[in-house]
């Protein structure tokens, strides 16, 4: 859209006439159209009034043409008006290039950007297939209600359990008054994670649970468990995530499921006697799939921590070294919400 502060400022008596053609020219573009490159966002630091004392560029020259002539003003305005004159150059004028780093970018960021296998992704795709007990979790639904074809652009709306996909357990989840998604502390969120294996024994036994000797062996190996840490459950467990049956391994006799947890006694040394913000499993429940009543989750989540679930690719992980960072969707009131759960190495 025109902005006639901007075009009066910037072009004078010429705006109607510039504001008209550009106008006209968005009017016919297909709805798909990208927007110019540079523009503000609608709403989102968009040029208020131009001051009256905002001097007009100069003209260009004659042999750039009226087009070039009326984009190249245009362009400098804008710019002027975001507070960007010194970045764009003006018609007939060299713009100045930008410094050149002499140092290396050493920044975590630009290291990550470099070597990608510094990232594990711990995350399983959120989709429709995605294996969860229907008796407490609605499967997951994707509808596409806009697209690009018709109006210019995708959208879809979702319909999710907040406890489907790689997902968070909250301390809300097990007792009232206590933390939701929204007021989980964000220091939290970031911790040095320490990977617990117990694959071998889980393809033996489907219903094998991480012990306090499991967690004793990993502390004679790597030390004692860091403060603020979070501790995995690597049980390969989420290699069977494409196969609901042999994932959930529902025993319809037993009417209980069959798949590894952690123990409750491995729960309290972990709150009680080491100082831990929270512990996963790469399966669907903190619980073995054979205890009815949920007594790893309260062991953890009424003391204030919080449980991953659904968790992938632990194996790729050492056991120590790594950091924990989870993206935790900020869902006011959530008992529960997916998250983006990935290891920095």
């Amino acid at each position: 859209m025109c902005s006639p502060q901007v075009i009066l400022a910037a072009l004078g008596a010429r705006a109607q006439t510039t504001c008209h053609e550009h106008h006209h020219e968005h009017h016919h573009a297909s709805p798909a159209q990208a927007p110019t490159a540079g523009a503000a966002p609608s709403g989102v630091g968009a040029p208020g009034p131009a001051p009256r004392s905002v001097p007009r560029p100069a003209p260009a020259p004659a042999a750039a043409g009226p087009v070039a002539d009326r984009r190249g003003l245009l362009r400098a305005a804008v710019a002027g008006a975001l507070g960007l004159a010194g970045a764009v150059a003006l018609p007939g004028t060299a713009a100045a290039a930008p410094p050149r780093p002499t140092d290396p970018d050493l920044s975590l960021a630009a290291i990550l950007r470099r070597d990608r296998r510094r990232i594990v992704d711990l995350t399983h795709p959120l989709s429709a297939d995605f294996p969860v007990f229907e008796f407490y979790v609605r499967r997951p639904e994707q509808r596409q209600v806009m697209f690009a074809d018709v109006v210019g652009f995708n959208s879809a709306e979702w319909t999710f359990n907040e406890h489907a996909g790689t997902h968070m357990d909250v301390p809300a989840h097990a007792e009232e008054g206590l933390a939701h998604a929204d007021e989980i502390a964000l220091e939290d969120l970031v911790a040095p994670l320490a990977v617990v294996r117990v694959a071998e024994r889980a393809e033996r036994e489907n219903t094998t649970e991480l012990t306090v000797d499991d967690l004793l062996d990993w502390e004679d190996e790597h030390g004692t468990i860091p403060a603020g840490a979070f501790v995995a459950m690597d049980s390969g467990w989420y290699r069977r995530v494409d196969d609901a049956g042999a994932y959930l391994q529902f025993d319809r006799a037993a009417e209980v499921m069959r798949f590894p947890g952690v123990s409750v006694e491995a729960a309290d040394f972990l709150v009680r006697e080491r100082d831990i913000v929270g512990f996963g499993t790469d399966t669907t429940s903190l619980d073995v799939g054979t205890r009815v009543e949920p007594l790893t989750h309260r062991a953890l989540l009424t003391t204030g921590r919080y449980g991953l679930e659904n968790l992938a690719a632990l194996d790729e992980v050492p056991e120590s070294g790594a950091t924990l960072v989870v993206g935790l969707p900020k869902l006011r009131g959530g008992f529960g919400a997916p998250v983006r759960a990935m290891a920095i190495l």
